[in-house]
């Protein structure tokens, strides 16, 4: 839907140093707020080397009416199967940011109303989810180590890391389960709960993971969030949008 209020965007800062690079997606489900607006301001975030793509509102179209689904009704995170095409245009047109840019690291950021607790039934907020490979599970544990000890203050509420299912689980066609088994990129599947929880505090709990997740390789330097994006950049990104 470029040219629309309804397009998805994709912001791509690259820094003057080579290095790896992150995608951080989010808004594949519309109303998971709290994701979208940590991803708009993840967009404008300084690095100092690599690069940093992020598709904030990755179905646009869902964010605009506040609704999981567009008026489809097809659920985004169900059409990227691995080892095959994805299945809708939207999808294929994302999947095409990921082979473009080919990220060293996916990040897709997401919200629940419930509170992981090892099943699906509850609800899956606090959790990052991540593939079997060790260096992703190592990288989702020392950042969900660094919430809960600096950010999160109410028992109950603390972060987990949770695996993704196996193919032979059923459970396919999720944007990071592609990245994973398709590309070997380190994936994270973000959750943040809204349960008694205010949006800034979701946004801030987001933030706070995507920068541990690539601090140590891109560098970055968040500065101060109400900045526009013109002095936000720094003299060695240049951001770009289409």
């Amino acid at each position: 839907m470029s040219g629309t209020k309804k397009a998805t965007n994709v912001y791509v800062t690259k820094a003057s140093e080579s290095g790896p690079t992150a995608l951080v997606v989010s808004g594949i489900h519309g109303n998971e707020e709290a994701g979208y607006a940590a991803a708009k301001k993840i967009s404008r975030w300084q690095i100092q080397r690599g690069t940093l793509v992020t598709i904030p509102k990755a179905n646009a179209e869902a964010v605009a009416e506040d609704a999981r689904t567009a008026d489809d009704g097809i659920d985004l995170n169900r059409q990227f199967p691995s080892g095959e095409n994805p299945t809708t245009d939207l999808a294929r047109d994302i999947w095409g940011v990921v082979e473009e840019y080919d990220p060293d690291i996916v990040i897709d950021l997401h919200e629940s109303t419930g509170i992981y607790d090892g099943d699906m039934i509850g609800g899956v907020g606090q959790v990052i989810f991540t593939s079997w490979d060790e260096a992703a599970s190592s990288d989702a544990k020392k950042a969900t180590d660094y919430l809960n000890e600096n950010y999160v203050s109410r028992d109950g509420y603390e972060f987990s890391v949770g695996a993704f299912s196996p193919p032979s689980d059923g459970l396919d066609g999720l944007l990071t389960h592609k990245a994973a088994r398709d590309t070997g990129a380190l994936s994270f599947l973000a959750e943040v709960t809204s349960q008694d929880t205010v949006l800034d505090k979701r946004v801030q709990w987001h933030t706070k993971l995507v920068q541990q997740l690539v601090e140590e390789e891109l560098l970055t330097t968040s500065g101060d969030e109400d900045k526009n994006e013109d002095k936000n950049k720094g003299d060695n990104c240049e951001i770009t949008r289409w």
